[in-house]
């Protein structure tokens, strides 16, 4: 129990890291283009919310990044910060096709975000694949999700799907954040 406390004290810490420094970075970026800047602003404050709550504040049963808290490390919250606006880049691109386009946001993400080469390439073919094989894209993640954080191979049921709708619920909180109280296409008129 107590082993437990102290490893919740440590993964909080590390949220709160790398959300201060990953929003330094994405209010940087906002000075060379205010939507970009924004949209990566948000998407931090929405992911430290989020991995608070699925790691630390939500004792389900089957809850698989919770289960998993005791391999969590440092480097594990900042990939867990990395899938989160791979994830909502994909999907706010795939949606908004005419407005924006993926190779730009990719290039703003990699500044905010520094990813690397093999995390770049795993973006691109996780963007290609949503856009051949839609379906199949929300598989895909559900497995780059345990792989990437955990290096976990196989997935039981109940673990699939609470990362499935762990995804569709961050996600659509995101959005609701984001376009809340400025409404999208006026985000996108007043900053492209």
């Amino acid at each position: 129990m107590m082993e437990r406390r102290k490893q919740g004290a440590s993964v909080r810490q590390w949220i709160e890291e790398e959300r201060e420094r990953l929003s330094e970075r994405a209010y940087a970026l906002a000075e060379d283009c205010a939507f970009y800047g924004a949209f990566y602003a948000q998407c931090v404050e929405s992911t430290a919310a989020d991995a608070h709550e699925v790691f630390l504040e939500t004792p389900l049963a089957y809850n698989y990044f919770r289960e998993n808290l005791h391999r969590l490390d440092c480097a594990g919250v900042l990939r867990f910060y990395k899938l989160a606006a791979i994830h909502h880049t994909i999907r706010i691109v795939r949606r908004r096709k005419k407005d924006l386009d993926w190779q730009e946001m990719k290039s703003a993400m990699e500044q905010v975000y520094e990813m690397n080469g093999q995390e770049l390439e795993m973006a691109e073919l996780l963007y290609g694949c949503s856009g051949l094989y839609r379906s199949g894209f929300y598989e895909l993640f559900h497995k780059t999700t345990a792989r990437y954080l955990f290096g976990d191979r196989i997935l039981s049921g109940f673990s699939f799907a609470f990362i499935g709708n762990f995804w569709y619920n961050s996600y659509n909180g995101f959005m609701a954040s984001f376009g809340g109280y400025v409404p999208f296409h006026v985000r996108m008129k007043s900053a492209l």
